[in-house]
């Protein structure tokens, strides 16, 4: 089959000509081999005169060499077999836009035409980056034709990048190992459109975590590097609620830059769950957070802001305590929907007793008492699916326990000196289960501050919604972060300034 050839000395893009799909498919052919390879799969021929000249197929990591290119591959096979760097009249057929490095390579070996199937949106030089075949000034015009079996060339990407991503997640968790003591949730039993948008990172080697797997969702990655520029957002669910609950927070402060990061509670989520509820409880919780700051620098120059949502308060507030304490204080504290340890409502009073007195309760049921819409459906049945018997619930029982034991002690200061701490209390209008005091507001918001050692500012607002404010009014929530910012005006954001005596 001939290939069609074109003057050297045209350039532009051309229609596709007869005979380019066979010659694509041989191409294919290469990128299949890199595939088995373990390279991304990516093939070139070089054709002329109707005959394939050259071969080549991706393989820089083999090769240890990164201009080991598909195309540059089967630009040095064609020049040895012609015996001549110079491929006039010839036609290179490559399975992925060329990136500039082999546009570059392409152009200097005054190719006739370079034809390639898929685009490349992120280091294309064919026009989806840059376009170097369109630079009039230089000496070689080389035409192209694009998108020649572009479906099948995507479809081997794909392929390839979803196994490569399967066999990384199952390195993951080979690399921790269950302990005989512990659960885990089948990972099909999530759905990951109810998770934050962040890479789903696993830890088990702290010494807070006992060989338990801790996931956490964060933007800056597996066992990032120290990265002092970003806010540094540690994002904390109440029970039973996973890091999903801040997806819609989460990706609007990732959104300007800043870092977030969203744990499973050990027991909940993604994370082990021990099958004895003696085994876990408020002081493993803490230990795991710290173990956390430190060992995935949660410091930067503009600072920590816990946030902590519904009754995951309490832990928050003794996180601020004992980070003061060891000389690292934190820069902020933002609690949404805290409990009245006071005067608790009756709901939720009752929902902590059920939890840990009644081993098959009805988690989606019983959720059923917080101020909870229908379009919270998906999630109800998602914080109930990751117990998928009651042999997971020991986590979710020590919970209710130490949450139904700090309802019960006296609030106590820390016995810290008093810190410069911003605060922030965001209340839901409708809520149920935490619910604001009708009376008293301002002494109950000054023991938030005083819980954490923090003596203030503090500023609060009140928002639509109800018990589960991250999902149920994110934009609100969003635009309150903005306290936390230098020179922030709480009035602009629509907070109400609260004086601390």
């Amino acid at each position: 089959m001939a290939d069609s050839l074109v003057p050297t000395s045209s350039g532009g893009q051309l229609a596709p000509q007869p005979g380019d799909a066979h010659w694509m498919r041989a191409a294919l052919e290469q990128a299949r081999a890199a595939a088995q390879a373990g390279e991304v799969p990516v093939g070139a021929v070089v054709v002329r005169d109707g005959q394939i000249v050259g071969r080549g197929f991706n393989h820089p990591i083999g090769a240890h060499d990164p201009s080991a290119h598909a195309e540059i591959e089967a630009l040095r096979d064609a020049a040895k077999r012609l015996g001549n760097y110079r491929l006039d009249g010839c036609t290179l057929y490559v399975t992925l836009e060329p990136c500039a490095m082999c546009a570059g390579a392409i152009l200097h070996a005054r190719l006739d035409r370079v034809v390639w199937g898929a685009a490349e949106p992120r280091t294309g030089a064919g026009g989806s980056v840059l376009d170097l075949f369109a630079q009039a000034a230089l000496n070689h015009h080389t035409a192209v034709t694009p998108g020649v079996l572009a479906d099948e060339a995507a479809a081997l990407l794909t392929a390839f990048f979803g196994q490569r991503r399967v066999q990384q997640k199952q390195q993951a968790l080979a690399s921790h190992p269950l302990r005989d003591d512990a659960l885990r949730t089948p990972d099909a039993l999530f759905a990951p459109a109810l998770d934050c948008n962040c890479p789903s990172c696993f830890y088990s080697d702290w010494p807070a975590l006992g060989g338990l797997r801790l996931h956490a969702k964060d933007s800056a990655g597996q066992n990032p590097a120290p990265a002092a520029a970003a806010r540094q957002w540690l994002l904390l669910p109440g029970l039973p609620a996973q890091q999903g609950l801040f997806r819609e927070l989460a990706a609007g402060l990732a959104a300007r830059g800043d870092r977030v990061l969203a744990p499973d509670w050990l027991g909940l989520g993604r994370s082990d769950k021990p099958k004895k509820d003696q085994r876990l409880g408020d002081a493993q919780q803490l230990a795991m957070l710290q173990d956390l700051i430190q060992h995935l620098h949660l410091d930067g120059e503009q600072g920590l802001v816990i946030v902590a949502h519904g009754d995951a308060a309490r832990l928050a507030q003794a996180l601020v305590v004992q980070q003061a304490a060891l000389g690292e204080p934190v820069q902020g504290l933002w609690l949404i929907n805290p409990p009245n340890a006071a005067a608790p409502s009756a709901d939720y009073r009752l929902w902590l007793e059920q939890v840990a007195r009644k081993p098959a309760l009805d988690i989606a049921a019983a959720l059923g008492s917080s101020a909870m819409g229908a379009e919270m459906d998906a999630d109800r049945q998602q914080w109930a699916a990751q117990f998928p018997d009651k042999g997971y619930r020991a986590g979710l029982r020590a919970w209710a326990r130490d949450a139904l034991a700090a309802l019960e002690a006296p609030v106590m200061a820390p016995a810290v000196s008093a810190q410069a701490l911003p605060v922030l209390v965001s209340l839901g209008e409708q809520a149920r289960w935490w619910p604001a005091p009708a009376d008293g507001l301002d002494a109950w918001l000054a023991a938030v501050v005083t819980a954490a050692g923090g003596a203030g500012p503090l500023a609060w607002q009140r928002c639509a919604g109800g018990d589960w404010l991250p999902l149920q009014n994110s934009a609100a929530l969003l635009q309150a972060s903005r306290y936390f910012d230098a020179g922030a005006k709480p009035a602009a954001l629509g907070l109400v300034v609260a004086a601390l005596r």
